[in-house]
């Protein structure tokens, strides 16, 4: 079982993990899926099995891609529901019967996990930089998946990084690098740990935020091109958009405060939480949300 402390916004590690006991099973084209802990309804089960590869069909054609079986084999989808408090995915790989697979863990969530979009994305293209695996994966999560899942926690990432801005807890980008103790976590028995919730949360908003900018921006065939670019390089923001990224950092800035001019009745509610306690500000952010 993970530690609490993961919690929120577990991530892709590249660690090995055992096999855990396994429930019931459901395999697709492209997936496969398991109850971990045998707890879950049948019928339930079904519907989650249902989700997850229809939000798997809906990443791959948002991004034009296949889900790369020949090089990895199927997705594996494990669903663990022991924790009910637990709201997160992840992904990993593993190694099962001989082969590196691929492997999205999802805790909790009911019938509507957090980050399910995401995770997919992230299996979907494995990158060893943190930052290029969220800006991607928050792309889909915003539109295919819960809009509660952290960093959002049910607002609109550009009114988090005015917020962001306005109580100095702003990075910029060029800080944030590609392992997890630059995201304000570390790697304890093989799984990262929140170390710096506050500046945690400023990296994933802010990655998720500028990976929106660059798609709308420059479409996602760039996007793609960068993805592939930077497994072999440093992050070649001029090779692909054509400039320094403290000129697109720029833009995106601008960018950003022009759209959350339409929703300024949001950004002081954010700022409020951010500054009564950074590190509980996505879980009552999430509440204010539900109230909606």
């Amino acid at each position: 079982m993970l530690n609490k402390l993961l919690l929120p916004g577990i991530v892709f590690c590249l660690v090995f993990r055992g096999i855990p006991a396994l429930g019931a099973t459901i395999e697709t084209e492209r997936l496969i899926i398991r109850d971990v802990t045998g707890n879950i309804s049948s019928e339930s089960f079904k519907r989650l099995a249902s989700k997850a590869d229809l939000t798997l069909t809906k990443v791959l054609q948002f991004w034009s891609t296949e889900p790369r079986i020949k090089q990895f084999g199927k997705i594996i989808v494990e669903f663990d529901h022991s924790d009910p408090k637990a709201n997160y995915s992840f992904f990993f790989f593993r190694q099962e019967k001989g082969q590196k697979v691929r492997v999205v863990g999802v805790f909790g969530g009911g019938e509507d996990p957090h980050h399910l979009a995401h995770k997919l994305t992230s299996a979907v293209f494995p990158n060893p930089d943190k930052l290029i695996r969220n800006m991607m994966g928050e792309a889909s999560e915003v539109r295919f998946g819960n809009p509660l899942s952290f960093p959002m926690c049910g607002f609109d990432k550009d009114c988090w990084v005015i917020a962001l801005s306005q109580v100095g807890f702003y990075i910029p980008l060029a800080k944030i690098g590609p392992d997890h103790s630059d995201w304000g976590m570390e790697i304890q028995n093989n799984l990262p740990k929140v170390k710096d919730r506050a500046k945690q949360h400023a990296s994933y908003l802010e990655a998720g935020s500028f990976g929106e900018f660059l798609i709308n921006t420059y479409g996602i065939e760039k996007m793609k091109q960068f993805n592939l670019l930077s497994t072999n390089k440093p992050r070649p923001w001029k090779e692909v958009y054509g400039t320094a990224l403290e000129q697109l950092e720029a833009k995106w800035l601008e960018a950003v405060r022009s759209r959350s001019q339409e929703k300024e009745e949001t950004i002081p509610t954010l700022v409020k939480l951010l500054r009564d306690n950074p590190n509980t500000a996505c879980a009552s952010a999430q509440d204010l949300a539900k109230k909606k």
